[in-house]
């Protein structure tokens, strides 16, 4: 690990984690945007309550909620205000280049809440996040540290992916991720979770007919792993 402290591989981690439940969650909300447009038998409000928003708003409050509420952890708001607070603490790691791509992204965010069009300008959102990820592979010099930035992308995904029944079908290519460079960052892990999480993923008949209790059960050893 280097010169990287325990507490800086906790920020990486998170930083990692919070940048990806940003862009997954706001590509996620812009979908359910979408069908609450079109289907007028809302039953997109399930989708958001799964994320911890209270369905129960009407929807232009919702989708407020969603995208600048501070009161729910999953919001954009609090997503991306957590990167930037890791990403801060991690100057010396990451580089000042890598920070600017979460603070533009906040800047979007800030924009798009003052806009009469907030879901189309989210849309910069993604770019900015996008723009940040490319930048910590070329200016991250420590590979730990772009690996452990990366690991905390995957297991995020994989967190919300489980969580809301959503893009099963990638899981598996996110468990391929996570093994080729969870043994390279040098920190530990639940061998066996991670192993019962893998024989999951990789089961037949998943994720064609994967039931809720079998997805909460993966979900329970994807959270041990770490």
């Amino acid at each position: 690990m280097g010169s990287l402290s325990l507490d800086k591989i906790d920020h990486l981690l998170w930083l990692g984690r919070y940048v990806e439940r940003s862009q997954t969650t706001l590509h996620f909300i812009m979908g359910t945007y979408d069908a609450a447009i079109d289907s007028p038998d809302e039953l997109w409000r399930g989708q958001l309550q799964a994320l911890g928003f209270d369905s129960t708003k009407d929807s232009a409050s919702l989708f407020e909620e969603c995208l600048f509420g501070e009161a729910c952890p999953s919001s954009i708001k609090n997503s991306l205000e957590a990167a930037y607070d890791n990403a801060v603490v991690l100057r010396d790691v990451i580089g000042t280049e890598t920070i600017a791509y979460v603070q533009m992204a906040v800047n979007s965010l800030e924009h798009a809440q003052e806009s009469s069009a907030p879901m189309l300008d989210c849309a910069l959102i993604i770019d900015d996040i996008m723009a940040f990820k490319g930048c910590s592979d070329d200016y991250v010099a420590d590979d730990v540290a772009r690996n452990i930035i990366k690991c905390g992308f995957s297991i995020e995904r994989m967190d919300l992916y489980l969580r809301l029944g959503y893009k099963l079908e990638l899981l598996e290519k996110e468990t391929h991720k996570l093994a080729s460079r969870i043994d390279r960052i040098g920190i530990p892990y639940d061998r066996a979770a991670f192993k019962e999480f893998i024989v999951r993923v990789y089961a037949p008949g998943f994720p064609e007919n994967a039931t809720p209790e079998q997805l909460a059960q993966m979900l329970r050893f994807m959270e041990q792993i770490f």
